[in-house]
This record gives structure tokens, sequence and C-alpha cells, in this order.
């Protein structure tokens, strides 16, 4: 492993302008990755439970397919339902024991979507589709793939749980700004608390901030249940009362963040497509119920938000298998890895970790650390030291993954 270390990035709120986004909880791309991460960690658990290992899985292309819908100011009919599908290669099988796949994805599209929507109504209008894709190759000894008993499928995994594929992902000491008020502008607007108090909004809610130089320009996405607006001037009075509620919110927010002092201007709208007659109306607060589609990989970063204007990971972690599916663990590792050369030295650091198909999980290939500022030479040991700690544990995520309720660390803003 060669660690590199050299001042070589700019820190986010330091630039002269920013810019990012957060998917809401609803919008079906938030969705795709939340089942595949629930899947996967149910899976993970089940098999544990029942056999003491993990076995090989990766669901990382869980596709969601919207509903046809009729939609109109109070009310909406649908078409055709969500369908739902899990695409990879998925141990289904140890011996003569089977493992129920369908059972579990049904289960984690039933908990995702229930959970993230605030209700069951969806559950009527979904169908799963399981496409799996295991067989067995000689990249791996024939029992990683078809197990024919427990204690000889983790001898295999013992010695063949090796970077499962060449990758590249990067961290970062922490988000920008704009990131952090977006991720915290979403949490709040799809919270119960806020949705009790305004039920006709749903989950399905994008924000985007960007902050030029001292001023920022917020907008908001946020859809309305259908049913519960009868009329165009409903939409537009209930729309009134969220902006004014959130303008105080908003205001409130930027009075506790620290980095948010320079700020001189705000700008903050809502629903900037609407037209007279036509507004943003969503079969169970998402337009996963009137067509639009989810994939694993086109929502939120790691980070828990899109940051444009910052490196990112070639991997799309949700669904991958958490025993060595390199994209996964080291996203997680190299987060964790900036994360503390910033709590520990006060630098902002991009840490990329650059790993070859076969590598030892402690032993990747490249470590690049980007810092904001000349380390010094007494810093560039503290730094090394971390780099090496972090990936050091690098096995050890995948306690860190099955103890992590993936819908849990999307409302806490995806920092946990």
């Amino acid at each position: 492993m060669k660690i590199t270390i050299q001042q070589a990035c700019v820190s986010p709120d330091t630039q002269p302008f920013d810019a990012a986004e957060r998917k809401g909880i609803g919008h079906p791309d938030s969705l795709a990755d939340l089942v595949a991460d629930t899947f996967s960690r149910r899976y993970s658990s089940w098999c544990l439970r029942q056999f003491g290992v993990v076995p090989n899985h990766w669901v990382d292309k869980v596709n969601l397919v919207g509903a046809v819908a009729e939609v109109g100011f109070g009310g909406y009919e649908i078409r055709k339902p969500v369908d739902c599908y899990l695409f990879g290669k998925v141990t289904d099988q140890i011996g003569a024991t089977p493992v129920p796949v369908e059972a579990i994805f049904n289960d984690a599209v039933s908990t995702v979507l229930s959970t993230a929507l605030g209700g069951l109504r969806i559950l009527d209008h979904i169908r799963l589709h399981i496409n799996n894709t295991r067989g067995v190759a000689t990249d791996h000894a024939p029992e990683f793939y078809l197990p024919t008993a427990p204690t000889r499928l983790a001898g295999v995994l013992a010695e063949e749980s090796v970077a499962n594929d060449t990758v590249i992902c990067v961290g970062a000491s922490r988000r920008g700004l704009a990131a952090d008020l977006a991720a915290r502008l979403e949490t709040h607007i799809t919270s119960t608390a806020f949705r009790h108090v305004f039920p006709a909004v749903g989950t399905d809610v994008k924000v985007m901030v960007v902050r030029v130089g001292t001023e920022l320009d917020i907008t908001a996405a946020i859809p309305c249940h259908p049913e519960l607006v009868p009329s165009w001037e409903a939409y537009r009075a209930a729309l009134g009362d969220v902006q004014a509620v959130l303008s105080a919110d908003l205001k409130r927010l930027l009075d506790q963040e620290p980095r948010a002092a320079a700020i001189t201007g705000v700008t903050f709208q809502l629903n900037t497509k609407d037209l007279p007659g036509r507004g943003y109306l969503a079969p169970f607060g998402t337009s996963l119920g009137k067509g639009d589609c989810g994939a694993v990989g086109r929502g939120n970063r790691y980070s828990g938000a899109i940051e444009p204007l910052r490196p990112a990971s070639c991997e799309a972690p949700a669904g991958k298998n958490p025993i060595h599916h390199v994209g996964k663990i080291y996203t997680a590792v190299a987060a964790e890895a900036a994360q503390r050369i910033f709590n520990d030295t006060g630098l902002y650091a991009e840490v990329t970790i650059a790993a070859r198909n076969g590598g030892r999980l402690t032993s990747p290939a490249h470590v690049l650390v980007a810092l904001d500022r000349d380390p010094g030479t007494g810093t560039l040991t503290t730094i090394d030291r971390i780099v090496r700690w972090s990936i050091s544990g690098a096995a050890g995520f995948k306690d860190h993954f099955l103890a992590t309720d993936p819908i849990a660390r999307f409302r806490d803003g995806g920092l946990s």
C-alpha cells in the first residue's frame, strides 16, 4: 500500500461558489438505494443467524419502475402498479437449506416504502420481480457460489474474501455549507413532526442550495398528496403556509450554523415549475406513484448529499456485499479517514483509495490524501497513522453495516 499525502484540494466553504442537492427519502432513487441496502442487511443477518456466515450476494442494481397513474387535484387512479426489481447474484441455498430470498425482498420493499412514504397505501400497488443471476465461475472455488455446507463456505470465505473488484473510492472530511443546509432542510421537511402539521406534504422532496460568494439561493421541490388538495387554490394555499414556516425554520438553521455567519443574503423558492392549474402532485407523496423510476447509484452520495464540485467515488455502495465488496467498504473507510484527519489535525482532507481486484482488504494499492493546507512534517506522521488505522479495520466494517439501519442513517442526514 502506497500512501501519498500532499496539499492538493480546497475546502468547499473557502471556494467562491458552491452547489449541492439532496434527494429526499421518498425520491425513487433514494427508495432504490434503501431497498437494496435493506435487503442486503436483512439477507446477511438472516444467513448469519441460520448458518453463521454471510454468503456471496450483491444487489446493487435494484430498480423501481413507477406506477402508471391519472393524477389531478382531489385524487388519482393507479392504472399500473409499481414494479420492484431485484437484479443480481444471490446465494439462495446452502446445502439442502434454502434462503428465503423472495420473502426477504418483499420485507425490504414493504418496510422501506411504508416507512419512507409514511403510509401503507402504496403496498396495494406493487409487484415484485427477482432476476437471480447466480452461477458458478472460475474466479472462486465452487463452494463460494454453490455452498454445500456452512463450514465449507466459512473456510472458502476466510481465504477468498479479497477485494472483489478494481475500485476508486473517495471520502471527504466534511460537507460544504450548501450540502449541509440541503440535507438538514430535507430531513426537516420529510420528518414525521413536520408532516403532522402539513399532512398534504409528501416525502419526494428535493432541495438544491447554491452559494455564490456570501449569498444563498435555495430551491425546494415539495410534492403534495393529490387527494388532500382538492383544487389549484387549495394547493397554492398549502404551499404558501409551508413556505412561511420553512422560511422561519431556515433562518433558525442559519443562525445555528457558524459557517453561515458571513452570509449576507438568502433567496428561498418552492416548486418553481408550477403554472396556474399545474402543480407537483404525487400519489403516495412520491413521483414513483406517477411514473418516475428509481435506480441504485443515482441518489445521494454516501455523505448524504450530492456535491458535484467535490471528487466522487466511482461506486454505488447500496446493496453491495459488506464482506468483500470494496466499493462499499472503501467508501466508508475513506470517509472515516478523512473525518478523523479533520478532527485530529483541523485540516480538511479528501481521501482517495484505489484498490486492485484480488487485493487484501487491509492493503489497497494506493491511498491519496489531498489536504487544503501544508500539513508540516510532524502532522504528516499523524495523517499516515490515521490512514493506516482506518484501513486496518476495513474488514470490520461488516459489523458497522449490519448494525446500521439504512433508513435511520438516511433520516440522520447520511451521517450516522
